[in-house]
């Protein structure tokens, strides 16, 4: 759970730098300090940048405090379709879950069984399924009368 809170952290710094960004650059427009024309533009793309942060990152994470704290997780089974380029994530079923990249010993194609936090799917543990061989026929069960 490190991770998550180093995570959630690090979300957080930026959406508070990418605001005071933006209110600085307001600052600036207001006062009519700003040069180019360019840079008047600034606190829009500060804040544009900062919504999206907040909407796809930090809120979820924050939601998702309640679930760490009382232990309230999904799980869900499935085939991994994709596996992120720095190993941060995987796909499964075309939804992203999120994992600690330096315990990540996924590859594509393993059947597993996640457990995850509801909002931001963040993968509290991960168990490989393995595919249970079929019974022979000399151990099969037949019924008598």
């Amino acid at each position: 759970m490190r991770y998550f809170i180093v995570n959630l952290a690090v979300h957080l710094l930026v959406t508070i730098l990418f605001v005071v960004l933006t209110c600085i650059r307001a600052g600036y427009n207001r006062r009519k300090k700003t040069k180019h024309v360019v840079t008047y533009f600034f606190p829009i793309a500060f804040a544009l940048v900062a919504i999206v942060d907040i909407v796809l990152y930090t809120a979820p994470r924050l939601m998702d405090i309640n679930s760490l704290i009382n232990n309230n997780y999904y799980y869900h089974t499935g085939a991994v379709e994709d596996i992120g380029f720095m190993k941060n994530y995987f796909v499964i079923d075309g939804d992203y879950y999120y994992i600690n990249p330096l315990r990540n010993k996924l590859t594509e194609g393993d059947v597993v069984r996640v457990k995850h936090t509801p909002y931001s799917l963040f993968t509290v543990d991960i168990t490989t399924i393995t595919e249970a061989e079929e019974p022979e026929e000399s151990d099969s069960v037949t019924e008598t009368v």
